[in-house]
């Protein structure tokens, strides 16, 4: 297992296309849970606290912050794939096969060379979850502190991020930010993710939903985002 400085560029362009709307969509889950205690009960699939249970509870990984690694739960032996929250990470695994993803596909990942270990595991773990739908991801402290649990949670009850002109601007700055190499790639996939018509030029990428206000993204000589404008519905 070798030690990863980086995600490798497969991953890079993986999560450029679904930065933005995963970070909204996580900001929108995170409003809603906000911080009451919960208790994930991975045999019935919820996700409990005093007052709510969530459904559609999907294990994702562990991260351990004695060794700085990320375990895909299905590589974890107490579980595996028959494990029923388990079995929806094979899309996540087989997706990354196919576009040879190595973060995706990979059951054991040494993530001691990034700046910030957890938090590249916790980018990872939004892009990931961001294939399987639903509503984001939830994590919580285990072995006393020692690493990080993540599911993933799909349940109507949840909230689901729309295109929003007042919120892109400052998803996609922080976007380009995280997955720096190709701005245009992130802008897209802000669009695509929510299905928004948009017009590509030399300069500009410019749209949004019918009736839902749209925002205009200038890019300066070498491709980054150099101006954002939205006007609203």
């Amino acid at each position: 297992m070798s030690r990863q400085s980086s995600y490798s560029p497969a991953f890079e362009a993986f999560g450029a296309e679904r930065s933005a709307a995963a970070m909204q969509q996580q900001e929108a889950l995170n409003a809603f849970l906000g911080t009451e205690h919960r208790t994930a009960d991975l045999e019935s699939r919820s996700l409990r606290s005093d007052g709510l249970v969530i459904g559609g509870v999907t294990s994702l990984g562990s991260f351990s912050h004695l060794s700085n690694t990320w375990l895909w739960t299905w590589a974890n032996p107490n579980f595996g794939w028959d494990h029923p929250a388990v079995a929806a990470v094979r899309a996540i695994h087989d997706y990354g096969v196919e576009h040879d993803i190595p973060e995706l596909s990979t059951g054991h990942l040494d993530l001691g060379g990034f700046p910030q270990p957890h938090q590249a595991a916790t980018t990872m773990a939004i892009a990931a979850g961001h294939l399987l739908g639903g509503n984001g991801i939830w994590s919580c402290a285990i072995n006393e502190g020692k690493g990080a649990a993540y599911v993933h949670l799909d349940d109507p009850q949840l909230p689901s991020a729309v295109f929003d002109p007042n919120t892109a601007p400052r998803l996609l700055m922080t976007a380009v930010q995280v997955f720096p190499d190709d701005h245009r790639r992130v802008v897209r996939g802000y669009f695509d993710r929510h299905g928004a018509p948009y017009e590509e030029t030399a300069e500009t990428i410019s749209g949004g939903p019918p009736g839902g206000g749209s925002i205009t993204v200038a890019f300066d000589s070498q491709g980054r985002v150099d101006q954002l404008s939205a006007a609203l519905a």
